[in-house]
């Protein structure tokens, strides 16, 4: 009889247990993939899967030995995979680790082989700054501590849809501080400068302030970010501000487009202030339809050059447009540029011959669907040379400066060259404009070069965005790179030379 009873006591408990649950910890994560390019202190997206017996969600992340993880991923349905971002700056180990936990922190991990840490080319450096929506910078300068400073717009932190955004950081890239600035409405600041008082000036657009749809938003801070005095200038439509420098009398002058006031759909806004942000004067420029103002800088005798685009005038579907100003911002003469197609202007600078060089972009000219366009002028504004530069797709030049050897550098973005749907273009040309070298940078996806600026190191840093790395959609990127060791002059076609003046 005890013998029976053990018996059936033991069926009974078997019973039970198979009718119990019993849960499992997911399986080890895959072993972990990344993008075909990884630099050191990149910002690196791995992509890894883990599945759970049970079917339960599971979430993961990736511990790289050296006391840092990433978080853990939001719970994904058993075997999705999961792409995990996270910044590295040594990973001192041979090994990573990739975990797996349910959702009853049941949990398992593996030893993988370290991530192979690739540069190529070797000898240049790009840092990734953002979160899980959008953030494009879109201007750079270099600071007096040898590091750089970023501004553009943020939808991942701030207080609304977009803030401005400026990021200071040291001088191999790595963040020191950054600085949100806006509303609940979208804020974006294109344009930042250095001040005589080693603080920054912003220029750029919001929503969030002012009288209207769109308000030109002006920002003066500190050495450290911190906002001294903001400013908005607008009325009832929409007004934005693209470029700003800081002026010979302790004053700002900034340009862009208002569709407030002037004798268009929108005309090209100049506003000059005193040292405080307060508006001493401000002019407009233009016809019946679209014409902005992209690039402003103020000339030797104390005027200003703005560097545009014009719907009204020329002699096809837009322009690149040119106009010299006094000190009081009366215009002098306006100069056009294109063909029977679009051109655009974006930005311009002083060259040692009183005249000036513009970057662009051109479809009436070129190889391809868009091509950088480099437009040398005299003082008068009249052109001496122009090249351009581009395969048989859509290639864009949206900054240029000039260079210690007298040539000149333009950041811009490329469809035509690259590793991915667009990458980040780099040209370096000689005093004429014949190309010396090129050179892409980015991903499998799509990355743009808004702003350059050469280093006192003999290199370039390059500030724009990204796509292809990054947590978001698109990420602040700041690129540093030297000239390729191996350069020659490349032959150009010959220039073409414009007459084309509007009527004062």
């Amino acid at each position: 009889m005890p013998v029976k009873r053990t018996g059936f006591v033991l069926l009974t408990w078997l019973f039970v247990l198979g009718c119990t649950r019993v849960n499992h910890a997911p399986d080890a994560p895959a072993a972990p993939t990344g993008p075909s390019v990884v630099t050191q202190d990149s910002l690196a997206g791995y992509t890894s899967a883990a599945t759970d017996l049970d079917g339960d969600s599971v979430s993961i992340r990736f511990d790289w030995g050296n006391g840092d993880t990433s978080e853990w991923s939001s719970y994904v349905g058993s075997g999705v995979k999961v792409l995990k971002n996270y910044t590295w700056h040594d990973i001192g180990t041979d090994s990573v680790r990739a975990q797996a936990m349910d959702r009853d922190s049941l949990t398992s991990d593996w030893s993988l082989p370290k991530p192979v840490q690739v540069q190529t080319p070797a000898d240049w450096w790009g840092k990734t700054f953002g979160g899980a929506s959008d953030d494009y910078g879109y201007s750079v300068q270099r600071t007096s501590d040898g590091g750089y400073v970023i501004a553009g717009r943020t939808g991942s932190s701030g207080a609304g849809g977009d803030d401005v955004w400026l990021v200071k950081t040291d001088a191999i890239g790595h963040e020191v501080w950054d600085r949100t600035y806006g509303g609940a409405g979208g804020d974006i600041g294109y344009s930042v400068e250095r001040t005589p008082d080693g603080g920054y000036v912003i220029a750029g657009s919001t929503e969030s302030y002012g009288a209207g749809d769109w308000d030109v938003w002006l920002i003066k801070t500190d050495a450290d970010g911190n906002k001294l005095w903001d400013r908005t200038f607008g009325g009832a439509n929409g007004d934005e501000g693209y470029s700003v420098q800081p002026t010979s009398d302790g004053g700002y002058v900034v340009v862009g487009r208002t569709s407030s006031s002037g004798a268009g759909q929108d005309d090209v806004w100049l506003i000059k202030t005193d040292a405080d942000g307060n508006r001493v004067w401000d002019r407009t420029f233009g016809g019946e339809v679209s014409d902005y103002g992209n690039s402003v800088r103020q000339t030797s005798d104390g005027g200003y050059v703005i560097a545009g685009t014009t719907w009204t005038y020329g002699v096809g579907w837009d322009d690149v447009w040119l106009i010299k100003t006094d000190a009081a911002g009366n215009r002098l003469w306006d100069r056009t540029f294109g063909g029977g197609f679009y051109d655009r202007g974006h930005s311009v600078q002083l060259t040692p011959d009183g005249g000036y060089i513009i970057a662009g972009s051109t479809q009436s000219w070129g190889a391809g669907d868009w091509d950088v366009w480099l437009i040398k002028t005299d003082a008068s504004g009249y052109a001496v040379w122009d090249r351009t530069f581009g395969g048989t797709n859509a290639d864009e030049g949206h900054s240029v400066q000039r260079t210690s050897d007298g040539g000149y550098v333009i950041a811009g973005h490329t469809y035509s060259y690259g590793a991915g749907w667009g990458d980040v273009w780099l040209i370096k040309t000689d005093a004429n404009g014949n190309k010396v070298w090129d050179r892409t940078f980015g991903g499998k996806r799509y990355d743009v070069g808004e702003s350059v600026q050469p280093t006192s190191d003999g290199k370039y840093v390059i500030a724009g965005y990204t796509w292809s790395y990054g947590a978001g959609y698109g990420d602040f990127w700041l690129v540093k790179a030297p000239a390729p060791e191996t350069t020659a002059v490349l032959p150009t076609p010959a220039a073409r030379l414009y007459r084309s003046a509007q009527p004062e």
